[in-house]
């Protein structure tokens, strides 16, 4: 069988010689010595020391940068130590992330008073059959990023009147102010507004009806930046009720996506990947998998997992739906689509119908007719009450397009007195923002309520600093029947108040907000279980569980759907298409926008495009090539268009990406901030103003779009190539049918492996009591991120900026290589004068890698080191010592996994060097000061050493991790259990696709992959001997994949 080419980009694919050359290359470019003597100080006059000092530094700047030493610090013992703190041990304790759509149970854990990480929560409360447990044990990359917005010191400080800002003890006489205007409104029978984005907190809810019963003219109107009002709306057509049914992949044997990247973005990410993944994964105990299809118009982070997949364009989305409910209900009908999407729905309707009961479909659209369309097609198949439950409803996205839309007009008319935006940015991220802008200008009386000073409250007169979610108690529903809470990790850090307590002062009450809260759990929640006879002992052990859930039963309903309207209103818009459409989509990392000042999202590489710190306009090869786009992968600078659509105009670079539609453009929203912080602003273009808005809902494509080369250059930080293997293998793939034939297949692979790995001039090695390994399951890696920025959390890995980007600086010590390729059968022409005989770019396959050091038993790394800095434990670690490093890079350059990363700078002013000063060379880009603040700062986790300015530094399997769980054990006076020691990605990854152990301990879950026939090593011909194991992805599909 032929085996297939993996590339990571065009370059590679092509053989590109300018991309040959530079991979040969040990470093990116050279020293920016240059740098350092800006006209600023040449221009300074100096006397003979200063002159010698500038000379010595020229000539001694690689040699001085590599022998940098870390300061000493002088620890201060307690005084008098908290009860609660014990100086050098760890505080866990239970909370929840959420912003209003963004969901998820966290452990947060504290070290000396300071949050310094989060961690998956879970909770003996939820049932191990529970429809819920899918929401614990695991998170996302926003959630591991949220400590970091903890201490971002261009958070609000204090209340403002008019920009001023209001001393502590003015602030009650600012809410007397508010209190007399609203009061003023009420008297006047004017109409006041509260804007909000969703809100799953039921205490918070209950506060709000408080308000408005004491307010009798307020309206609550609910508005998220995405929306997926169309679901809503579609179930309350065809079921009575307005809801976001629970979606149970675990259940469905067969899934069908039309345009929902539910492993990215859609309604409930993390949940969903926990539950995808449990069909995902294979042994020769169970050979059988989900299958899924997908058809998208861009190449999304779920399209890239897919056994089957197809593009369309966004208008021909709501075709491909209607397509797909006739071939399931035998009505047939004539292809509109390509003629790869007619087939993938063909075989997709077979599978479907075959499986009725444990299938699913979804649809990514937000035109209710297209979802009242996909109820249909799951109420034909009985998917109702076993895939998508109704009374087991999602709390999550609760906005109504067409309540905001009537506050804007209602705004604009002047019939509003007064307006309340608690956590709202529609100024930024609504369709009409501009209008919304000039509109809350012209109102009477705007108060702001948000943990951020942004776009909308910049321009309210009065703003109150809402609290951190980790300095604040607070409850949340996001689901029907379960509850969870969060309880402050730290005593506020700036003059910030709960937003809850601010509209509790408001309308006259003066309990706080934790007596409310209590309150309500004890009158509401108490009542309706039987676990606890006294509500302390129920609050207390909810608040150290972090969760509560009550029983829910499952009604059937009825669905009434007119099926011939719908059908007829799909039908016309399918047919609003154009020759070029836009399709607008979020960033995995960055969402919309909400957390564009935190700088680990910004240099989370999209999973993807691999770019970060920008958003882009994505084409295809062939679009490129048509319109005079090309580049290649070793131009930095990429040509710049002007996008025009709907309401926005945007000058944006392009990126090249294979799996793009040829007549299809994509961009990412959450970008062109202007009021972020100081690592948000200014970065990328806002392209929330080319949303269109049909009536209903608003719809994240645009068919009305043009694109004009500017003939002007724009450079990207793009990580896809920075480091190859240079043509060696490292994905290990087949199919399912192959994988049943031979479920064993690879075993005499590794007994041949194992004699070649025996020969060897080395001395041997002999781990006796510990050995540690990890093991990968390319089945299970979606590619979200989220072990990437756990890792840069745990290890205080710095963030290096796009300058340092661009220059291959970049610092993370695991990246997740993405590799496409091309089924085997379709041939592979690398030749750029052949590139026409490419059978389809289109579609491409994707697979995801993640790579970190091997920890090899045979380290290249280590035999090149002059002063053994790099050695081996006699645990099996590969490990560092970083005061011994000189930084000659040797073993960087002699690692074939490329896993070495090297502090240039001194990034995080361990050892503050004088002349990487922001001010000192402005040309590095240097716009944040980041770590140099001691606010910021607090985030680091004292257990890992800061690296300073000309240190090696790489993954260390989180040694420090491994000794606190040694530590445990010995004190407990018993062996380290299978599992007890849990690598920082490893906890974080929601699909649960690392495992970590002693290969040791024959019974260890690491152990048994490494034996597994599935399981293989990278590079295994170098004789490296790696410590981690790779499980060979199995797709389920009928296509060659063998490799």
């Amino acid at each position: 069988m032929e085996q297939k080419k993996y590339w990571k980009g065009l370059e590679e694919l092509h053989n590109d010689p300018s991309f040959v050359e530079a991979s040969e290359k040990e470093f990116s470019d050279e020293l920016p010595v240059e740098e350092i003597f800006d006209s600023s100080i040449v221009q300074k006059s100096h006397n003979r020391r200063d002159f010698l000092k500038m000379l010595g530094f020229s000539v001694s700047a690689a040699t001085i940068a590599a022998s940098c030493r870390i300061p000493v610090k002088k620890a201060i013992p307690y005084v008098i130590k908290p009860e609660e703190i014990t100086p050098g041990v760890a505080n866990y304790y239970a909370s929840t992330f959420c912003d209003g759509n963004d969901f998820c149970p966290v452990l947060v854990k504290v070290r000396d008073g300071r949050p310094i990480k989060i961690e998956p929560s879970t909770s003996k409360h939820i049932a191990d059959n529970s429809m819920n447990r899918f929401l614990f044990g695991g998170t996302s990359a926003r959630a591991q990023a949220s400590v970091l917005s903890l201490y971002d010191m261009t958070r609000p400080q204090n209340v403002t009147v008019g920009g001023k800002k209001v001393n502590k003890a003015d602030v009650s006489a600012v809410d007397a102010e508010v209190i007399s205007q609203l009061n003023d409104v009420k008297a006047k029978g004017g109409a006041i507004r509260l804007l909000s984005p969703t809100i799953l907190s039921p205490s918070t809810r209950a506060v709000i009806a408080d308000f408005m019963a004491a307010y009798p003219s307020t309206k609550h109107v609910v508005y998220d930046s995405v929306s997926y009002a169309g679901i809503a709306i579609a179930h309350e057509r065809a079921f009575g009720k307005r809801t976001i049914p629970g979606y149970h992949f675990e259940n469905a044997r067969v899934i069908v996506s039309i345009g929902a990247d539910f492993l990215g973005t859609w309604i409930s990410p993390t949940e969903y990947a926990r539950q995808y993944a449990q069909n995902r994964k294979v042994s020769p105990k169970k050979t059988e998998m989900s299958k899924h299809y997908h058809l998208e118009s861009r190449l999304s982070l779920t399209g890239s997992n897919a056994d089957y997949r197809a593009v369309v364009k966004p208008s021909e989305e709501a075709a491909a739906v209607l397509a797909l409910y006739n071939k399931v209900n035998g009505s047939g009908g004539e292809g509109k689509l390509n003629t790869r999407a007619e087939e993938l729905l063909s075989k997709a309707a077979a599978d479907l119908i075959a499986n009725k009961g444990q299938s699913l479909v979804v649809s990514g659209s937000n035109d209710s007719n297209v979802q009242l369309m996909v109820a249909a097609i799951n109420n034909l198949l009985g998917n109702y009450g076993s895939t998508i439950h109704l009374s087991h409803a999602s709390n999550t996205h609760q906005s109504s397009d067409r309540d905001v839309n009537t506050l804007l007009d209602e705004l604009k008319s002047g019939a509003v007195g007064a307006l309340i935006v608690y956590g709202a940015n529609p100024v930024y991220d609504h369709w009409n923002g501009a209008v919304f802008a000039d509109a809350i200008k012209g109102a009477a009386f705007t108060v702001s309520i948000s943990d951020r000073a942004d776009e909308t409250t910049s321009l309210c007169k009065y703003h109150f600093p809402d609290s951190h979610f980790l300095e604040s108690w607070n409850d949340y529903s996001p689901r029907t029947g379960l509850f969870t809470m969060s309880q402050p990790t730290i005593w506020p850090l700036f003059e910030t108040r709960q937003a809850q307590q601010s509209l509790l002062i408001w309308m006259g009450k003066s309990e706080d907000y934790f007596t409310y809260l209590e309150n309500y759990w004890k009158q509401n929640l108490f009542p309706q279980q039987t676990m606890y006879g006294d509500f302390q002992s129920f609050w207390d052990a909810c608040v150290k569980e972090g969760a509560f859930e009550i029983p829910v039963t499952e009604v059937g309903s009825v669905a009434t759907i007119d099926v011939a309207a719908a059908s007829a209103a799909v039908s016309q818009a399918a047919e609003n298409g154009s020759a070029l459409e836009l399709s607008l989509y979020e960033k995995v990392g960055l969402g919309n926008g909400r957390y564009a000042n935190l700088p680990w999202l910004q240099e989370l590489p999209d999973p993807v495009t691999r770019v970060v710190w920008d958003n882009y306009v994505c084409v295809s090869p062939k679009y490129a090539k048509d319109n005079g786009l090309n580049y290649t992968e070793l131009d930095t600078d990429v040509p710049l268009v002007t996008v025009k659509a709907g309401n926005g105009t945007a000058d944006l670079p392009v990126f090249i990406l294979p799996g793009q539609p040829d007549n299809v453009v994509s961009i990412a929203v959450g970008y062109g901030r202007s009021k972020a912080g100081r690592s948000g602003s200014e970065i990328g273009k806002n392209v929330f103003p080319m949303l269109t808005y049909n009536g209903e809902t608003t719809i994240s494509y645009n068919p009305a779009v043009t694109i004009t080369n500017t003939g002007k250059k724009y450079t990207l930080a793009r990580t896809q190539t920075h480091w190859t293997f240079e043509g060696r293998d490292a994905i290990n793939e087949t199919n399912l049918a192959e994988y049943k034939k031979n479920p064993n297949e690879g075993i005499e692979e590794k007994e041949e492996l194992k004699k070649i790995w025996g020969e060897t001039l080395y001395p041997k090695q002999d781990f006796p009591a510990i050995k540690w390994g990890m093991s990968i399951d390319l089945n299970s890696c979606i590619g979200c991120g989220a072990c990437a920025v756990s890792c840069q959390a745990e290890n205080n890995v710095p963030v290096v900026g796009k300058t340092e980007v661009k220059r291959i600086h970049e610092m993370t010590w695991l990246r997740i290589d993405r590799y496409f390729s091309f089924p085997s059968d379709s041939g592979m022409i690398v030749k750029e004068t052949e590139m026409g005989k490419i059978p389809d770019y289109q579609n491409v396959k994707v697979t995801f890698q993640p790579m970190l050091c091997q920890h090899c038993q045979n380290a290249p790394c280590e035999n090149v080191c002059p002063v053994n800095a790099t050695n081996h434990s006699d645990e099996g670690l590969n490990q560092m010592a970083y005061n011994r490093c000189i930084g000659t890079r040797y073993c960087a350059n002699n690692c074939p996994y490329k896993v070495r990363r090297f502090n240039w700078l001194d990034y995080t002013t361990a050892d503050v060097f004088p002349w990487n000063e922001p001010w000192i060379i402005p040309t590095l880009g240097i716009k944040d000061p980041g770590m140099t603040d001691p606010i910021t700062r607090m985030v680091l986790n004292p257990d890992v050493t800061v690296r300073s300015r000309g240190v090696m530094e790489k993954c260390s399997f989180c040694v420090q991790r491994l000794q606190e769980a040694k530590l445990n054990a010995k004190k407990a006076g018993r062996p380290l259990k299978d599992g007890e020691t849990k690598t920082a990605c490893q906890t974080a990854c929601p699909t649960d696709a690392i495992q970590f152990g002693n290969v040791n301990d024959e019974e260890s879950v690491v152990r048994k992959d490494h034996e597994d026939a599935r399981g293989y090593y990278v590079l295994a011909e170098l004789n490296t001997r790696p410590s981690i194991a790779y499980m060979k992805k199995v797709r389920n599909s009928e296509e060659e994949h063998k490799a």
